[in-house]
């Protein structure tokens, strides 16, 4: 019997941007047989001989199988993100309200907490941190992927990273501009801007907080170890896939858009770089620039130079770098993971999105929608 009779979908699939102890790792991973959520399958078209338990005779119900499964998981994760959302800081204002502290919470408006700067900041930031970390720590503690798989450090390709930079900046600047006076994000600017005059190292840690430690966190949950796990099905679905999440995650339509275009930008260059560094980068550009434009219009500057400097530059940045990388593309457009996937983009997400949890989260984001709608 020759190996090439074999069908072996762990062997036949690769991540041509990945390093080798990167690859190794993951198959591994994908081999161990306790693991619910690896997409594997071998066949021996001679002797039917399977290594996917319970499911039926083909790839297909395999694929599909643990499709479903990660629609279950990254459901219950995402519902646990809207809870945090939406319930924690009422009950921690709640809490300090007994004990007579200056905090207030409003469901309308601009700004949902009032009261003592201190108390507003550390309350936001509490929700803020949790509703990412929660979500990434169940992800991590049931895939159990290998660090080295779910934080991919060495950058491959650092052309790709300065492509992704340009046209980040592109996006930011031009996403912002119409986005930013009616983002509904706008509150963790306004802790920023709200402490300018006051002590120089509240402010000093209230940016570094917003525009570099709360991206990464972000990063973590959408490009970290869900994003690896789910590239067993291909590079295209889970690029695709990681931006209708983020997007969901977002209770306004223009920052739906933003954030679901940025997410699509930054998990392209990821794939393309082969690094979580690249994400991290591309994600803390936007928010600079997502800020820098806060600031300007906030201080009614709209129209000045500096404004000017902030989206033409970008611009014609991010221009340059699409006209170098239409010839790249044409050289590379094999360089995606995509070996071994048997279903089309539309049965794989029709395989994870009709689970139960994800059904439920997707329903009570649009609600959420609705609602921020109504109040605004």
């Amino acid at each position: 019997m020759q190996q090439a009779e074999i069908i072996d979908i762990v062997e036949n699939f690769s991540c041509p941007n990945q390093t080798d102890t990167y690859q190794n790792a993951f198959r591994r991973w994908r081999h161990k047989k306790n693991n619910h959520y690896a997409f594997r399958f071998t066949k021996n078209p001679k002797e039917t001989a399977f290594s996917e338990t319970a499911v039926r005779d083909s790839a297909t119900h395999a694929e599909q199988a643990v499709l479903h499964r990660f629609g279950v998981l990254v459901g219950v994760a995402l519902l646990c993100y809207l809870v945090i959302e939406n319930v924690l800081d009422k009950l921690l204002v709640l809490i300090l309200q007994r004990r007579e502290m200056n905090i207030e919470l409003v469901f309308w408006g601009e700004s949902r907490l009032y009261g003592d700067e201190q108390l507003v900041f550390w309350i936001a930031a509490i929700v803020q941190v949790l509703k990412f970390v929660v979500p990434v720590l169940i992800l991590a503690l049931v895939l159990r992927l290998p660090v080295r798989v779910s934080v991919p450090i060495p950058v491959t390709k650092p052309l790709q990273l300065l492509y992704g930079i340009a046209l980040t900046m592109l996006l930011s600047a031009g996403l912002g501009m119409f986005c930013v006076s009616r983002s509904a994000e706008l509150d963790k600017y306004r802790l920023i801007s709200g402490s300018v005059g006051g002590e120089d190292h509240r402010l000093v840690l209230y940016m570094l907080f917003t525009i570099f430690i709360l991206p990464l966190i972000e990063v973590m949950l959408f490009h970290g170890c869900l994003f690896q796990a789910m590239r067993q099905f291909g590079d295209r679905f889970v690029v695709i896939t990681t931006a209708i999440l983020a997007a969901l995650l977002m209770h306004n339509v223009l920052d739906s858009v933003r954030v679901g275009m940025i997410i699509l930008t930054i998990g392209y260059f990821q794939v393309k770089t082969g690094s979580i560094v690249t994400a991290g980068i591309l994600r803390i550009i936007h928010e600079i620039y997502m800020f820098a434009l806060y600031y300007i219009e906030s201080m009614g500057s709209v129209y000045s130079l500096e404004w000017w400097i902030i989206v033409l530059f970008p611009c014609l940045v991010g221009i340059a770098a699409l006209v170098c990388m239409l010839p790249q593309r044409k050289k590379h457009t094999d360089e995606t993971a995509s070996e071994g996937i048997h279903l089309s983009l539309w049965e794989q997400s029709s395989a994870f999105f009709t689970s139960m949890p994800m059904v439920a989260f997707t329903i009570l984001c649009m609600l959420l929608l609705v609602v921020s709608a109504i109040l605004d």
